[in-house]
């Protein structure tokens, strides 16, 4: 079994750390004891080597050669376990310099100062009581080695003091080898904690900005994208894809804008629209510059302006709601008085003509007003458009054939047109309905000339450079005066005494709510033409290749 997660004596380094060390202390010990042995069998080093015990600090060093390489191939496989590794290499560490150091002569040779570094190194490796133990024991052992050396030769210098010099010398280097150690260690710690903290802050905040509605870029300064979330993706109609692009290639339109902001920066607007085009929406762009000396890149929100019209439209049918229910409580109660009163008045037999006719002007007038009720009320109270996939050609059959028994129309009075192409579109097919009819009455009351039968003319298409399916509502009437023309959508704007002015004002605002716009283009022959464009079609199309 490889001992991947060493315990105990490395306790607080980490595995990688621990055998990476190994491995660089054994190629060191590899390379002492390698030179030792070269130097031995050339003949070219000190004098005082293998001086007094040429054979057996050749066998030594032979040996320290082999156990160096075994230590290093255990340290590259990760076997035994480093807790077991770390006190067989500081064992065969000091009992092989120790003879060394002796078979040439002792610490007067200067083999001895070898022990320095094996201590450093094992208490680095080993930090705690178990490197003390390693200074104590070369220390000890060098002693005694002195020791037998003075015992051989009593006529020589025994080299004690030099000996106990020296491991007063492993002592303090393993002392302070611990002290840095520690201090390492403390700061592994930090480093590994703040590593953690930022990347845990890093992948929340991936988290948050791949689920924000928002779509989110950001972009080098050389127009590199390298990074934007599904949102962005979708707003841009391109397939979610994780090669890196460039905004020219993945969003045309947000790149132009973009450069212009940046050439006009600071003093530039940092919030832009984008035309829609084949593959998203109309977009409005923020620009904002990264980094503490703004040097980062680019952060750019794009944000959807239907979707934001729909925000809008929700804060507009709160406020009506709670109009409504005043308009309710304040008005519809005294108008029903009122008209009660004015039909009794009418069905009087003592009621003479003029005031005949005037209170029947009440009663029309008072229909008008609970019309106008009705459409307030109508408008606050509609729920979320329920969208389905329409096929129009069928479906305008359908209308047409409804809206002419309704209002006794003839085929030729009010047709429908359709291009070749199969047309669908996704919208509310309840609302679609209310939009199309509110049309087609405006068309019958205000599109006709004085003594001729109204003509009226359903007509589908689709619009191919944006992909976009529309249905024109076309009469052949004098068309809008250009008086109210710019407040045409308007809510209570009309060009008649009989209607409220809120048709078209609903008409498009169920257009906006299911997607779509509603716009009056005026027809180059006379008369007037709505025209409904719904959302694009899909699919759209993939990304382009960067």
């Amino acid at each position: 079994m490889r001992g991947d997660t060493p315990q105990g004596l490395t306790a607080g380094r980490s595995p990688e750390e621990t055998w990476r060390a190994l491995r660089l202390f054994s190629f060191y010990r590899l390379f002492v004891a390698g030179l030792l042995l070269a130097l031995m069998l050339l003949g070219t080093g000190p004098e005082a080597l293998g001086s007094s015990h040429p054979r057996l600090f050749l066998a030594a060093a032979a040996l320290y050669v082999a156990l160096s390489l075994a230590f290093g191939t255990g340290a590259r496989l990760r076997r035994p376990a480093a807790d077991l590794q770390i006190p067989l290499q500081g064992t065969a560490d000091v009992l092989l310099i120790t003879v060394l150091t002796h078979a040439s002569g002792g610490v007067d040779s200067g083999l001895g100062m070898l022990a320095i570094p094996a201590v450093a190194g094992l208490a680095l490796l080993a930090p705690g009581r178990p490197a003390l133990f390693f200074a104590a024991l070369a220390s000890l052992a060098l002693l005694i080695s002195q020791l037998r050396i003075g015992l051989t030769q009593p006529s020589e210098d025994a080299g004690l003091t030099q000996a106990g010099l020296l491991g007063a010398g492993l002592f303090a280097t393993a002392l302070l080898a611990l002290v840095l150690s520690r201090r390492a260690r403390e700061s592994e710690a930090l480093a590994r904690r703040h590593s953690i903290d930022l990347a845990n802050l890093a992948e929340l905040n991936a988290h948050i900005i791949e689920r924000m509605q928002s779509g989110i870029i950001v972009v080098n300064d050389d127009g590199q994208v390298y990074l934007i979330n599904e949102a962005a993706w979708a707003l841009l109609g391109h397939p979610a894809a994780t090669t890196p692009h460039r905004l020219a290639r993945l969003a045309p339109g947000v790149e132009a804008a973009w450069r212009r902001w940046l050439q006009a920066a600071p003093a530039g607007q940092d919030l832009h629209t984008i035309p829609a085009d084949a593959r998203g929406p109309e977009l409005r762009v923020r620009f904002t510059r990264l980094g503490v000396d703004r040097a980062v890149g680019t952060l750019i929100f794009m944000e959807d302006t239907a979707e934001l019209r729909r925000q809008m439209q929700a804060a507009k049918l709160a406020s009506l709601g709670r109009l409504t229910a005043s308009i309710a409580h304040e008005i519809r109660n005294p108008l029903g008085a009122i008209s009660h009163a004015a039909q009794l008045l009418g069905e009087s037999e003592t009621l003479e003509a003029p005031d005949r006719r005037l209170a029947g002007i009440i009663q029309d007038q008072s229909r008008r007003m609970n019309r106008l009720i009705e459409n307030v009320l109508g408008l606050s109270r509609r729920a979320a458009p329920r969208s389905e996939t329409l096929d129009l050609g069928p479906w305008l059959e359908t209308f047409a054939r409804d809206f002419r028994a309704h209002h006794h129309l003839t085929p030729a009075q009010l047709e429908v047109r359709l291009g070749p192409e199969v047309l669908q579109a996704r919208f509310d097919p309840e609302q679609l309905h209310q939009v199309l009819w509110n049309l087609c009455l405006n068309a019958l009351r205000y599109g006709t000339r004085d003594g001729e039968p109204p003509q009226i003319r359903i007509q589908g298409g689709m619009d191919t450079p944006a992909s976009r399916p529309f249905v024109d509502v076309q009469d052949a009437g004098h068309g809008v005066r250009p008086a109210i023309l710019r407040q045409l959508f308007e809510p209570f704007v009309t060009s008649g005494t009989r209607g409220t002015g809120l048709g078209l004002y609903i008409a498009r605002e169920l257009c906006e709510n299911n997607g779509g716009t509603l716009e009056y283009l005026p027809l180059p022959t006379g008369g007037s033409c709505f025209r409904i464009r719904f959302p694009a079609q899909e699919p759209r199309g993939s990304v382009p290749p960067a």
